[in-house]
């Protein structure tokens, strides 16, 4: 490990020497170098200390502002030279170079608020800043920010005729200006408010109170490590001092429960250690944030302190090396570690100050130009730059190795979870931890972090508590790592981020999350790849509890006596609790895809039959007895059993009125389906149940919505278009009278059996499937329903034998069902019979993972990783290429069997 040297022994050659290699230290010394008495080594010192005094008359007599500012950027400019010469020339330790550099900070700092506040005719009692960080523990870099927060007693400070805050607050962006604004004389210091409480909900001066409430009760852990270092550093003393009292409770604990000390390991966690990091060997590393550098030590040294440190009050030092040393004493840390450590935070610290010289800029890290590396090499007084780079490297990785034991006797869960940085700490977005949120999968990274630094400042409800904040801290890097292995994090984050908000408390969630992995996995993935459940999730978080429990719902069973518009809601309670555990089930492979048709046409019969009810109570109640019998008749997929995620309704209603009642039936009937139709379709305040869709009725729109049996009789045999009964080889009664149902699909086999004389029969469902297919083009492949040899292809050839066969005993719904009649029949050849059986399963499993998740139509490119993982497992798929193989041949021969049957018009051929 090597040493700053000396790079020279005498004022010409250091002034040469220190221009030729920092480019800014050269405009310093062609600007202000003529107006320093700098004749011998001693002077340089000796000079920081005149200019020092300099600060200190400002801040007890200051000028107006034109001339403060001015002199605060002219004495900062000499200062800044002369500290810089101190420093290179051997003159002083880095204790002392870092600690001229802070007093520059706090005389400048009094001074801009003694000016700012002397220009409003304001006293300033009350009135105080903390240095915070670096600055408080006097460890400023050489072109450091100062991190700051300003505070204000409202019962001490008196902001003139306005309001102690808006006073505060218009003083304290005075001084900001004063420190920040760049002029002809250059700048002061940049300043950093925003270690204050909650900087972005807060103004820049915050009301002592204000302040001891927060802390109180959301105070973060990592704002106790920023308090280690804290102290007044302007403004009234008095009143600084008895703030910091009151925060001594916050920063120091007595007593730390299981949680805080969990909270503190992860923030350690959060900068991932990991040994054999590649980074380590890079010669343009970042001494303070990289692997081994400086925030390591920082950590090291913080974090035990602020386990141990509430019993043990020697342990409380705000600088680094002191803190090492008080935890050596304590026999926390062993001599050798300390020393090592110690040595290299001295020479990290004297690289960053070099690095920083060059050009006045706020970075740490070390050039990857080889010659401006060699500047630094230069102004640390090394030999060469090969010995140079080596030193640091050999540096680091003592750090790091040390570091890495601060893990040796920890759950290492967490750290495993990403390969690179996870912080959330602080006011600024770490660099490595959008990298390592690229690297996960993330485009919008900044968002991430801004949005976990707003759980963490109890934005949200599960957040509320310390616990509550400690435990997302553990949480944090796993529930990322989960949202990366789905192939779509952003959005699995952004559904998160709905759900999580809408917690009323986040303990028993984010302990039971931690407990069962398994569990994360499956929430995140659930959010990510299935929309429609992420939405009801976010407003039921508690039907997380249903999964631990098993899944199961209890039987629904509306209670009559509510009322209708209760019995609606009820309904899409538990409609939407449903909906989520099916759904879940069928994303998990926890259902079988095949099955999932029936587990949602079950809970389409279910709803449909709980809502009839209350409609015909409400109907009953409003316009008397029903007069006669009524059936409500599934049509199209819901009759057919093949309901998936988000599909409409096809209803029929037919009623067949009693022989007193008729001239009142109609009429009465009428009023019942629209209720009917309401309490299916109409959003209530707890949603939506269904789209309703009425139009298979007879007449379609222009026929009235409850169509009486002779009448729908009438209709099929002497009106009825091929394409309608098309459509009722699907009916299925649903609800109302049994008997009267059977009496419908009698009808319907009826009419359907007189169909298959037809000579137009080809002809109209060839025309009808062409005008569809310009209607409503597929979108591509993985559009199964309406792609060539698709499951309406299919639907249609299914249908066109039974009405073309003859012979119908019985309605056939299920396109399955049809198939293996024709096919049993000989109306479709055993061959084709299977091909179409087979495609029909495979594209139908297919759309019940597409429904719940994107929809009917998507382009191959567009479905993520963990999608095509559950698409394959819906058919039994050995990898995505397989699945993708298959489907092409099952709709190519699905299309050849369509095609054979139902040839296209000769105007589409």
């Amino acid at each position: 490990m090597i040493e700053a040297m000396p790079i020279a022994e005498d004022v010409p050659t250091l002034l040469d020497r220190a221009g030729r290699h920092a480019p800014y230290l050269r405009r310093l010394i062609a600007r202000d170098g003529g107006a320093l008495a700098l004749g011998e080594m001693a002077d340089v010192p000796a000079q920081v200390e005149a200019e020092l005094a300099g600060l200190r008359a400002l801040a007890a007599e200051p000028p107006d502002i034109s001339a403060l500012s001015d002199a605060l950027r002219i004495a900062k400019r000499r200062a800044h030279l002369c500290i810089a010469l101190a420093d290179l020339a051997g003159l002083w330790p880095l204790d002392q170079v870092t600690a001229a550099i802070t007093d520059l900070a706090d005389l400048s700092l009094q001074a801009a608020l003694s000016g700012a506040l002397a220009a409003r005719g304001l006293s300033g009692d009350g009135l105080f800043l903390v240095a915070l960080g670096k600055m408080g523990a006097h460890e400023l870099n050489y072109s450091s920010d100062v991190d700051v927060a300003a505070y204000f007693d409202p019962d001490v400070f008196s902001g003139g005729h306005r309001a102690p805050g808006d006073a505060a607050v218009r003083v304290i962006r005075d001084v900001c200006q004063l420190m920040e604004a760049q002029t002809g004389e250059g700048y002061v210091f940049r300043t950093d408010l925003r270690l204050r409480p909650d900087p972005r909900s807060t103004p820049v001066a915050v009301s002592t109170r204000r302040a001891e409430t927060y802390y109180e009760s959301v105070g973060q852990n990592w704002e106790r490590m920023v308090w280690i270092k804290a102290r007044p550093c302007a403004g009234d003393f008095d009143t600084a001092n008895a703030f910091m009292q009151v925060m001594r409770p916050f920063v120091w604990r007595r007593h730390l429960d299981y949680w805080a000390i969990a909270d503190i390991h992860a923030i350690k966690r959060m900068i991932n250690a990991s040994a054999g990091d590649p980074a380590l060997d890079d010669v343009a590393s970042d001494v303070k944030l990289g692997p081994g550098g400086i925030r390591e030590i920082e950590f090291f040294a913080q974090t035990q302190q602020l386990i141990l440190g509430g019993r043990e009050p020697s342990l409380r030092p705000r600088g680094t090396l002191e803190a090492l040393g008080a935890l050596v004493a304590a026999g926390s840390v062993s001599e050798e570690t300390a020393d090592t450590l110690g040595r290299a935070y001295t020479l990290l610290r004297a690289v960053e100050h070099r690095v920083q010289m060059r050009n006045d800029e706020q970075t740490h890290a070390l050039p990857a130009d080889a010659d401006a590396r060699a500047d630094v090499s230069t102004l640390m007084g090394a030999s060469d730059l090969a010995t140079f780079d080596k030193a640091v490297r050999a540096t680091r990785r003592q750090v790091h190795g040390i570091y890495l034991d601060l893990f040796a006797d920890e759950d290492r869960q967490s750290a495993a979870a990403a390969s690179g940085n996870l912080v959330f700490t602080g006011v600024d977005n770490d660099p490595g931890t959008i990298a390592t949120l690229q690297g996960m999968g993330f485009q919008s990274p900044g968002t991430v972090i801004e949005t976990v630094r707003d759980w963490h400042f109890s934005r949200v409800p599960a957040t509320a508590t310390r616990r509550g904040q400690e435990l997302l801290t553990v949480l944090t890097p796993n529930l990322l790592a989960a949202m990366g292995k789905t192939g779509e994090p952003d959005t699995a984050f952004r559904h998160f981020e709905r759900f999580f908000r809408g917690l009323r408390s986040g303990v028993q969630l984010m302990s039971m999350l931690l407990a069962e992995p398994d569990i994360l996995d499956d929430l995140v993935s659930t959010l990510a790849l299935a929309p429609r459940l992420a939405q009801i999730l976010a407003a039921r978080p508690n039907l997380l509890e249903a999964l631990i429990m098993g899944e199961e719902a209890e039987p629904f069973v509306p209670l009559e006596e509510a009322g209708f518009e209760a019995a609606m809601d009820e309904a899409r309670r538990y409609h939407r609790d449903e909906t989520f555990l099916i759904g879940h089930r069928l994303l998990h492979g926890r259902q079988k895809a095949r099955d999932a048709a029936s587990a949602w046409t079950g809970l389409a019969d279910t709803m449909i039959r709980a809502m009839a009810k209350a409609a015909e109570i409400e109907t009953t109640r409003r316009f008397g007895p029903v007069p006669g019998l009524w059936s409500v008749c599934a049509m199209g997929k819901l009759g057919a059993g093949e309901q998936s995620a988000g599909s409409d309704l096809d209803l029929l209603l037919i009623y067949d009125p009693d022989e007193a009642e008729i001239s009142a039936a109609q009429s009465w009937f009428t009023r019942f389906t629209q209720r009917l139709i309401t309490a299916l379709s109409a959003p209530t305040a707890e949603g939506e149940l269904y789209e309703v869709d009425m139009r298979l009725r007879p007449s379609g729109r222009a026929g009235p919505v409850a169509v009486r049996l002779s009448a729908f009789e009438h209709y099929q045999f002497e009106e009825a278009w091929t394409w309608e009964h098309m459509a009722l080889t699907r009916i299925r009664p649903v609800a109302g009278d049994a008997a009267l149902g059977r009496t419908v699909v009698d009808t319907a086999c009826r009419a359907i059996d007189a169909r298959h004389t037809s000579p137009d029969l080809v002809i109209n469902i060839a025309d009808m499937r062409a005008r569809l297919r310009r209607e409503r083009a597929a979108q591509g492949p993985w559009d199964v329903k309406l792609a060539p040899g698709g499951l309406v292809d299919i639907e249609f050839v299914a249908q066109f034998g039974l009405l073309s066969s003859g012979g119908v005993a019985a309605i056939l719904p299920s396109t399955q069902d049809a198939l293996v009649h024709l096919k049993s029949s000989g109306w479709l050849a055993p061959d084709a019979g299977d091909d179409l059986i087979a495609a029909h399963a495979f594209q139908s499993a297919l759309q019940q993972v597409l429904r719940l998740a994107v929809g009917d139509s998507v382009l191959e490119d567009d479905l993520p990783d963990g999608l095509r993982e559950r698409l394959c497992r819906a058919v039994d798929a050995d990898g995505f290429e397989a699945l993708v193989e298959r489907l092409k041949a099952h709709q190519k021969r699905a299309s050849d069997i369509h095609l054979h049957f139902l040839p296209p018009p000769a105007t589409e051929s």
